[in-house]
């Protein structure tokens, strides 16, 4: 036998005439008089209790890159809207495992696989894992790991950028970090803020800009570097200028022009 659906006694403010109704009701017409009147004030007790509002500490705190704005949503949320510009945020991971074209704004994570191709010129995203190809611009909130072998025509933005021993990876755009890690192949232009490593075994051809480098042996590093060792507290310090057109290899060479 199907269950009924469970009803609360209302009654009318007017006439005094009990009804039954459904237990979140908010307004209703008596039945009795034919008078409007709202139920939320008369039979609180009646409702059940709402689940209490998670407190702020326990909030999952968003940034909507687009206008800059903050705001605190429910561990539990699957999206959000940016209460400053409207904009739709998900908060889930994303796999891409075909060719796709299409904005990308989570701060789950995104995955790009072997076979997988995303091209838009907006990816934000709370971390990466690159295995297929990626054309456009892309920021990344935390690390983004890099074993893709294709071209990419992509500029990526993120705190660290990770290049597995597999990769093969060739970008023809800027790569913007605050900490490089070098174990494949990546061919490109990179601006670091804090350190550029190349491990073991990998091999970096680029043009490179950070406040230091560190080649373990075994690993080569061919292009030109740019080392600022300049603190940020420090501006009136002059910046050395290290250039070298020379394989590195093992340990570093560098050659200051005259």
């Amino acid at each position: 036998m199907p269950r009924l659906p469970q009803k609360a006694k209302f009654q009318c403010p007017c006439c005094g005439f009990s009804q039954l109704e459904p237990p979140h009701l908010i307004s209703t017409y008596c039945q009795s008089c034919g008078e409007y009147y709202e139920v939320r004030a008369c039979a609180p007790s009646k409702l059940p209790p709402l689940p209490p509002a998670p407190p702020a500490s326990e909030k999952r705190a968003v940034l909507c890159h687009r206008c800059g704005n903050t705001h605190g949503v429910s561990p539990h949320a699957v999206n959000t809207l940016c209460p400053g510009c409207n904009a739709a945020i998900e908060l889930g991971d994303i796999t891409i495992l075909t060719s796709a074209s299409c904005r990308v704004d989570t701060r789950g994570k995104l995955t790009i696989g072997a076979s997988g191709s995303l091209s838009s010129s907006w990816m934000v995203c709370g971390s990466a894992d690159i295995q297929g190809r990626i054309v456009g611009v892309l920021r990344s909130e935390g690390e983004v790991h890099l074993s893709t072998s294709r071209i990419c025509a992509c500029q990526i933005t993120a705190p660290s950028v990770f290049i597995e021993k597999n990769a093969r990876a060739s970008f023809t755009l800027p790569l913007e970090t605050g900490h490089l890690e070098v174990r494949g192949h990546l061919t490109g232009i990179v601006h670091c803020r804090g350190i550029v490593h190349v491990r073991r075994g990998g091999r970096l051809e680029a043009e490179v800009h950070a406040r230091s480098v560190r080649v373990e042996k075994g690993g080569a590093l061919l292009g030109t570097c740019h080392v600022d060792c300049t603190q940020p507290d420090e501006p009136a310090k002059a910046a050395a200028s290290i250039r070298d057109e020379t394989l590195w290899s093992g340990q570093m060479a560098a050659a200051v022009p005259a």
